[in-house]
């Protein structure tokens, strides 16, 4: 199993809140599972710690293998959907790694 995690700050100035910029990535990233062939969990969390290195959001998802993780950053509906939320974030940062 394949797990790809990402980190995002939002932007401050993107026209919407932050409470509404995670509710529209929650919504959409999470609803790709089932629709992405071997993309087996996705689920975005908003961070509740406020200190200044505290990222606003994370993304876990759970592919069968790297195959699924590589379909996955080309599928049409996760580069649709990272038409929308990409404008939402100011920073992120990205940790893909095999687990047992």
């Amino acid at each position: 199993m394949i797990k790809h995690i990402a980190l995002w700050r939002l932007k401050d100035d993107a026209g919407l809140s932050k409470e509404v910029m995670f509710a529209i990535t929650k919504e959409t990233v999470e609803g790709q599972v089932g629709h992405i062939p071997g993309l087996l969990r996705a689920e975005v969390g908003r961070n509740f710690a406020s200190h200044a290195k505290a990222w606003d959001l994370s993304l876990v998802t759970e592919f069968e293998d790297m195959t699924a993780l590589q379909t996955y950053h080309q599928h049409p509906i996760h580069l649709q959907i990272r038409a929308k939320v990409d404008g939402f974030v100011a920073m992120s940062a990205f940790v893909d790694f095999e687990s047992a």
